[in-house]
């Protein structure tokens, strides 16, 4: 039973990172930052201005991303809730934290009230009737923007985090080094090389336009495949689909100890195993923790890929 509950609950955060990752998107809004002393205030996504009176000393988080974010700045010991995929050994890349430190799991309301947080961050895409509850019942509660389309808009949400807490300082410099990542991965490309063609694909589903894949890809002088043939956000392909856009690498996920496997099972396809990615053997598997992330562990995925397209860097 615990092995089903937690492919369930992976299962559940793969479909959740697909909708808001890679489907149907919402534009951020423009929001509103209040003074660096205190009391501090900013508005959030449903347009709710969220006071602070002094640095939080106890937050939590129910959406995945946003727990690796609150990792990235503030002190373990400052974050007393996070969401049940912090826990989860297949996706979570804060799991050393989760279990030294114990945070509690905010599933539900009465979860959240039990640790009486200074701040709740929730996603743009969490239930209103639960954050309306929580808000009701006293709990500082703010809604961002997770639905990212671009890495600007991680790094932006890194600052936002330190804002909102009153980490500034180191939020600046995870902000920072987020960014040099970035950078790093622009710069691998070798000057007049040609752009390698890159189809990422996910189950069923690959990422076209207005994806954060996309927007990877973008920084590293590839050409996104299924957005070269129009698709839009997250989206279902098939391999009949895949053999005609034939793409120079093929980029997929699986859980850990699965990649092998699931190598094998893509390149069972005969439709696969007839594209130029197989052939040149250039079908690359990561483990979730590393493909999936929408926060400065993106990171880890920008390195991988460069080093997979351009080789390694005079300094690897």
């Amino acid at each position: 039973m615990a092995v089903l509950l937690g492919a369930i609950a992976v299962l559940a955060l793969l479909v959740q990172s697909a909708q808001n990752h890679f489907g149907v998107l919402q534009p951020q809004q423009a929001l509103e930052a209040g003074p660096a002393a205190y009391p501090r205030y900013a508005t959030d996504q449903d347009g709710r201005k969220v006071t602070l009176p002094n640095p939080t000393q106890r937050v939590a988080s129910q959406y995945w991303s946003i727990d690796e974010t609150l990792y990235s700045v503030l002190p373990p010991g400052h974050i007393v809730g996070v969401s049940r995929y912090a826990y989860n050994p297949a996706t979570s890349n804060v799991l050393r934290f989760a279990e030294a430190y114990h945070p509690v799991v905010t599933a539900d309301a009465e979860s959240v009230l039990a640790v009486a947080p200074d701040l709740l961050l929730v996603s743009s895409s969490a239930r209103a009737d639960l954050t309306d509850l929580l808000r009701n019942a006293g709990v500082p509660t703010f809604r961002m923007f997770t639905d990212y389309r671009t890495l600007d808009q991680i790094a932006e949400n890194i600052t936002l985090t330190g804002y909102l807490t009153g980490h500034d300082a180191v939020a600046g410099q995870a902000r920072d080094e987020f960014k040099r990542a970035i950078q790093r991965a622009a710069a691998r490309k070798p000057a007049g090389a040609a752009s390698p063609r890159v189809l990422g694909y996910s189950g069923k589903y690959s990422y076209g336009e207005r994806t954060s894949f996309s927007d990877v890809l973008r920084v590293l002088g590839a050409v996104n495949v299924a957005a070269e043939h129009g698709l839009q956000g997250y989206d279902a392909i098939n391999t009949e689909q895949i053999l005609r856009w034939n793409p120079e690498w093929l980029i997929s996920r699986a859980d850990p100890g699965e990649t092998e496997a699931t190598l094998r099972r893509l390149i069972s396809d005969p439709a696969i195993a007839a594209t130029i990615a197989a052939q040149k053997k250039q079908i690359l598997v990561l483990e979730n923790r590393v493909f999936l992330p929408m926060s400065p562990f993106t990171a880890n995925l920008l390195d991988i890929l460069a080093e997979a397209f351009y080789g390694r860097s005079a300094k690897s």
